[in-house]
């Protein structure tokens, strides 16, 4: 079995680089393959990955979200398909979260070496790939305009000041939704993706009853209404994402949108595409190592 490490220097506040001896021992003691790649600059994770695919049994990715979402873009441009792990090392982690995997290393490896993992959908907007989130509107910008050196100084707070700011923007996307059930028009002041029930540090056990392999991606749309708009969207995180009915919910393999090319997409707390897009899921196209608790949850 050959395995590499890819992981982000520079997410969460630096530190992962100290627990690369103690990994490789423990590849070492098994007789496994690792090799070990550092990111040297924005993107290289999603090319490293894209080259080296064919290459490896397993590829790992340590780091935050975006880091996380580059390897899976890598991946998924190549016709080989390596089996993928997460070691969190980012602020928010929703992607390890999901999957059931926390920062402790040896818990980590001890799953990585059961080589036990599932089947898991990937989704795709435009033409790049995310794995648990897309969203409009408000509160989605803040994930990668809040600056490193803030995020590194104050961590998950710098998102919560941030998105107190944003609030008070105002967002009113007029929107054509086609989906599996037919369409849908109406103006929102945030459309939310969803394929589990964590997004931005936080559980919506309200929100849907998923799963990750159903080949199904939900989408939770808030209407703009100018008096309420700040109540609704509160309302709507207070409430743990529980729909009521000012909320319009879809659940559909695909959806095509039509709207202003003033729209920006976050894309796993990354900036993704721009207006109208394609959103659609690709049903069980990757192998991923989880947790007992994340598969009897989301599988």
């Amino acid at each position: 079995m050959r395995y590499l490490l890819l992981y982000n220097p520079v997410s969460g506040k630096g530190k992962f680089h100290k627990k690369i001896d103690f990994i490789k021992k423990q590849f070492e003691n098994r007789n496994l393959h690792l090799d070990v790649y550092p990111s040297k600059k924005a993107n290289d994770l999603n090319e490293k990955a894209y080259l080296e695919a064919g290459n490896y049994d397993y590829l790992i990715v340590s780091g935050g979200d975006g880091s996380i979402n580059e390897v899976i873009n890598g991946i998924m441009r190549s016709e080989y398909r390596p089996k993928f792990a997460i070691m969190p090392s980012g602020t928010a982690n929703d992607s390890a979260a999901i999957l059931g995997i926390n920062k402790n290393v040896r818990r980590t490896l001890k799953l990585i070496f059961q080589d036990n993992p599932v089947k898991i959908d990937i989704n795709k907007i435009n033409d790049k790939y995310f794995f648990y989130t897309t969203a409009a509107g408000v509160l989605t910008k803040i994930s990668y305009d809040i600056s490193r050196r803030k995020l590194k100084k104050y961590g998950y707070i710098a998102y919560l000041t941030e998105g107190a700011k944003d609030l008070i923007n105002k967002y009113n996307m007029k929107m054509t939704i086609k989906h599996d059930g037919g369409t849908l028009v109406n103006e929102y002041i945030l459309v939310l993706g969803l394929s589990a029930k964590r997004v931005g540090g936080m559980y919506l056990t309200g929100f849907t009853n998923a799963k990750m392999n159903d080949g199904l991606l939900e989408l939770r749309l808030i209407p703009y209404n100018k008096k309420f708009k700040t109540a609704r969207v509160l309302g709507f995180f207070i409430n743990r994402g529980r729909k009521n009915k000012n909320h319009d919910a879809l659940v559909s393999s695909r959806f095509e949108i039509s709207t202003t090319n003033n729209v920006v997409w976050n894309v796993d707390g990354e900036r993704g595409a721009k207006g109208s897009v394609v959103i659609k899921v690709l049903k069980e196209e990757l192998d991923v190592i989880a947790s007992k608790r994340a598969i009897k949850q989301y599988f």
